[in-house]
C-alpha cells in the first residue's frame, strides 16, 4: 500500500486521512497542518467537527503525546466532536486510550470498519465498489460527525 495523507478543511470542519506506513517526517508535517487548520477553524468562532480516517495505518514509534496535544488544541479551538474511522482493532484500542488521556472521550467516537474494507474513497460516497452507506462504520461515523448522537466508544475499559 502506498503511504499517503490528507489534511483539509470542509464546510463542517476538519478532515484528516492517513494511509499506510508514514514516516516520522510525514507525521510531523501532518501535525503542523492540523495545528494550522485548528487555528483557522477556531478563528471562525463557531463549533466544528472533524473526521479522522486511518486506513491500514502503521506508525512505528507512535507518539501519543503529540496526538493528545492535537486533540486538546482542537477542543480549545471549538471542536464539537471528532469521529475516528479505523480498520484495525488494535489501533482502535490504542486511540481510545489516547482520547481518554486527552480528556476528549466525551466528544470523540471510534468507528472500526469490518475486516477487508478500506476507507479509501469513503467520503466520495464509495468504499471499494460499494456505496459508503453499505458499510455501517463509515455511515455511522459521518452521521455522528455531522449530527451527533449516542454512539458507544471503543476502549479497553468497555
Amino acid at each position: 500500500m502506498t503511504a499517503s495523507f490528507l489534511v483539509e478543511l470542509k464546510d463542517w470542519g476538519l478532515h484528516v486521512r492517513l494511509q499506510g506506513t508514514l514516516s516520522l517526517e510525514q507525521r510531523d508535517t501532518i501535525a503542523r497542518q492540523v495545528e494550522m487548520q485548528c487555528a483557522t477553524l477556531g478563528a471562525r468562532g463557531t463549533s466544528w467537527s472533524s473526521l479522522v480516517e486511518f486506513d491500514r495505518f502503521e506508525a512505528e514509534g507512535f507518539r501519543p503525546e503529540i496526538v493528545v496535544a492535537l486533540m486538546k488544541l482542537a477542543r480549545r479551538c471549538g471542536q464539537l466532536r471528532c469521529g475516528v474511522v479505523m480498520t484495525d482493532w488494535h489501533w482502535a484500542s490504542v486511540m481510545a486510550e489516547v482520547m481518554i488521556a486527552a480528556g476528549i472521550d466525551d466528544q470523540a467516537r471510534i468507528f472500526v470498519l469490518a475486516e477487508g474494507l478500506t476507507v479509501e474513497g469513503s467520503l466520495a460516497g464509495e468504499i471499494g465498489d460499494r456505496p459508503a452507506a453499505d458499510h455501517p462504520g463509515m455511515d455511522s461515523a459521518m452521521a455522528w460527525v455531522l449530527n451527533g448522537g449516542a454512539v458507544p466508544m471503543v476502549s479497553k475499559a468497555a
